[in-house]
């Protein structure tokens, strides 16, 4: 093993050249290389203790005394510690290892200091200034110890829950120093969510650093509050200061009421022009999510580190040549194609899908086809095309036709509805009502009137957008009402825009949802 004793006399003498501040509570050299060190510490002046930090170098360290390396920052939950980014939960190392090795991402540098139950910002009191000592004592320490690029191009921050709230606020505030922001499942609230907040979470958590400790309704929302809640130093006025910071939010759709808040803020970040890449996966607010959220988060850190741009959408590989049957009619006055399954029959014991779409070509639905594996599927049924501009005025009359032309069973348990855009909103109004028409409805970029028409309680909606798609607004309300009134829903949101490339990927991914509920 590679002795590490030059290096830090080297660093300890370059140290020892700056200012004085800070020059107690260097860590003691190992004999021997440690790449993840979990038990390091600083002294903090500002808040008078010692904050710990584990971190995790890169394996080629010790390699060259010369060789400089970006650094992110690695932030916990509310609750947890500097280790909780381990190999018991978070499997942050192996995770970075795989990568490394597979030539994905670059060697840097991760930090992974404690943070208390701080929120990562100062207490609105001053009792416990946890950000200035971030940004005025723990950034130049970890500059002078080791070897890093100390510019804010070469630094990001990534959290997770309470840490994921960190990670938004201090590259937002500070960025000078900070050019990358990770915030995932970001612990926040809307207003009414604060407001309504049962007394004793209000004042553990938000409270006693906020401000407003013991109040209840509009009383919580202190002005401290505001200058440290995106809702309010997002807006019109401020919005070309972010320009220069890159966001990456994910948030999982399971979540109980995490992902309200961060879903509008990408809606507002939207709306505001506010550059950013925005996941929502399916999962809930748990170890593994972030294990996976990381994945393409690293990727991101990768391509800001080195000056590049992210890519704008998700690549599919899709094939237009189609191997199963394809029929093409007129039916109920409509054109349609339809594309059966391997065990379609023509009598009446098949289930349908009515695909409505935007003027998709006939290439595009054999991939689409493809994607799903439709031909190979020895259940009956059988997937009916058609553009909704045909279909807008009347489709329950067309339904029927459909019904009657393929042989499609009765009862709603039987009918499933996919469309994309425009077709997608079709459906949904002919999904609307008390009683179910359709089983499951599948919405990739829908244009739905979700203002003025509610879900139906019987029906299943997988809700599928880009983070770029135009209708975004109208993907993120149906979710906020499916989940208001207890309707089964999943959503997505992919990268991606409104075009047909970035609808590919969203088929694909609904594959497994759409295929299980077929097969039942």
């Amino acid at each position: 093993m590679i002795k590490l004793l030059a290096v830090f006399a080297l660093l300890l003498s370059v140290a020892n050249t700056s200012c004085s501040k800070e020059q107690h509570g260097l860590p003691t050299p190992p004999d021997e290389f440690e790449r993840y060190s979990t038990d390091l510490s600083m002294h903090s002046d500002i808040l008078g203790q010692t904050i710990s930090y584990s971190v995790y170098l890169p394996a080629d360290y010790t390699k060259s005394a010369d060789k400089r390396y970006g650094v992110v920052y690695l932030l916990h939950g509310y609750g947890d510690n500097h280790q909780s980014w381990n190999d018991k939960w978070l499997h942050i190392t192996t995770l970075i290892e795989s990568k490394e090795q597979a030539g994905e991402i670059s060697p840097m540098i991760y930090v992974m200091p404690q943070g208390f139950n701080s929120y990562y910002v100062n207490r609105y009191d001053g009792s416990f200034d946890y950000m200035d000592m971030f940004t005025e004592e723990l950034v130049p320490y970890i500059d002078r110890i080791y070897r890093t690029r100390a510019d804010r191009s070469s630094r990001a921050v990534v959290g997770y829950s309470m840490g994921g709230f960190g990670a938004m606020i201090l590259p937002s505030k500070h960025s000078e120093l900070f050019s990358v922001s990770i915030p995932l499942s970001m612990s926040f609230r809307t207003d009414e969510q604060y407001m309504s907040e049962p007394q004793s979470g209000w004042n553990e958590q938000w409270g006693s650093i906020f401000g407003g400790y013991g109040m209840s309704g509009e009383a919580r929302l202190t002005d401290y509050y505001k200058e440290h809640c995106p809702f309010y130093f997002f807006n019109e006025e401020s919005a070309a200061s972010f320009s220069n910071v890159h966001y990456y939010l994910d948030c999982g759709d399971d979540e109980e009421q995490l992902l309200i808040g961060n879903d509008r803020l990408h809606r507002q970040m939207r709306d505001l022009g506010i550059a950013h890449e925005y996941r929502v996966r399916n999962g809930a607010h748990t170890s593994d999510y972030w294990h996976n959220a990381m994945r393409e988060g690293l990727e991101f850190i990768e391509t800001c580190f080195n000056g590049g741009t992210y890519p704008d959408s998700q690549q599919v590989e899709t094939d237009a040549s189609y191997d199963g049957t394809e029929l093409s009619a007129t039916v109920g006055g409509v054109d349609v194609v339809a594309f059966p399954s391997a065990g379609y029959g023509e009598q009446k014991e098949n289930s349908v899908i009515y695909f409505v779409h935007d003027g998709m070509s006939s290439d595009d639905l054999r991939r689409v086809m493809n994607l799903w594996n439709v031909a190979s599927i020895t259940k009956p049924f059988i997937v009916v095309c058609m553009e909704a501009s045909r279909v807008a005025g009347d489709f329950a009359t067309v339904a029927s036709a459909i019904d009657a032309e393929y042989g499609v069973a009765a009862g709603a348990d039987r009918h499933f509805g996919a469309g994309r855009g425009t077709g997608a909103g079709v459906l949904y109004g002919y999904a609307a009502g008390d009683e179910a028409k359709l089983s499951a409805l599948f919405m990739f970029d829908g244009d739905m009137d979700v203002e003025s028409v509610a879900p139906c309680a019987g029906t299943y909606y997988y809700i599928d957008t880009t983070d770029e798609g135009a209708n975004y607004v109208a993907a993120g309300e149906l979710y906020e009402k499916c989940k208001a009134m207890g309707v089964s829903y999943d959503y997505r949101v992919r990268n991606g825009k409104s075009d047909i490339a970035s609808s590919m990927g969203g088929f694909l991914a609904s594959k497994s949802n759409l295929t299980e509920l077929i097969k039942n």
